[in-house]
């Protein structure tokens, strides 16, 4: 396999090099291709309309807490091999909706959860405090261009932008999309979601 792909390489001319296009946002991944995709595996014929709810689309909205990093030594020396061509989203246009978006303290109406309250609490000598992201909620695989950073914890304006870039990926003409987030009942506050575990006995009443 290593011999063919490098006579596949050596055959590759510097010609053939200039035909290549220059990768846009999220063009250096895969989606799952069990998700309904207009264009890609969903073709309409007769009266078909993508508002059917077999097209609706299930996301899950999950952080990881563990994925923290320092501020660099020396900023300027940071090599962005890939800005925003993969899972993680551009950073330009992520800082600048950061700058813009309204910071809230957040006050827990549920149980006592790590996400809101790591939103909360400042960690100076980190630059990330974690990651976000939205996935299939089917066979969990990541939407392209929806990972965030986290600043201070999981905070409402973090998750608002990973899904809103998870919903702009083709998902043309479908009207509908289930967003399944283990703390839902503090970030529906915003948006109509469904719910899921883990919460108060009133929580279940409102959100389930």
């Amino acid at each position: 396999m290593q011999h063919l792909s490098n006579e596949l390489l050596q055959q590759a001319s510097a010609n053939d090099l200039e035909h290549v296009s220059t990768p846009c946002s999220r063009d250096l991944t895969l989606f799952c291709p069990a998700c309904s995709q207009p264009g890609i595996n969903v073709f309409l014929s007769g009266n078909e309309s993508l508002d059917d709810w077999k097209y609706t689309w299930s996301f899950v909205m999950d952080r990881n807490f563990k994925a923290k990093h320092l501020y660099p030594i020396k900023p300027f020396d940071e090599v962005w091999l890939s800005n925003g061509l993969g899972f993680m989203v551009g950073k330009d246009r992520y800082k600048t909706h950061l700058a813009e978006a309204a910071d809230t303290l957040e006050k827990l109406s549920c149980n006592n959860h790590q996400a809101v309250n790591q939103a909360n609490a400042a960690q100076h000598k980190l630059e990330s405090t974690g990651i976000g992201r939205v996935a299939c909620a089917q066979y969990g695989c990541c939407v392209p261009h929806s990972m965030v950073d986290f600043q201070k914890g999981e905070r409402q304006m973090n998750m608002d932008y990973t899904l809103c870039e998870a919903a702009q990926h083709n998902m043309e003409g479908i009207t509908r999309a289930v967003t399944l987030h283990d703390i839902n009942c503090q970030y529906n506050k915003h948006f109509h979601v469904q719910h899921l575990h883990g919460h108060q006995d009133s929580c279940y009443v409102q959100y389930v």
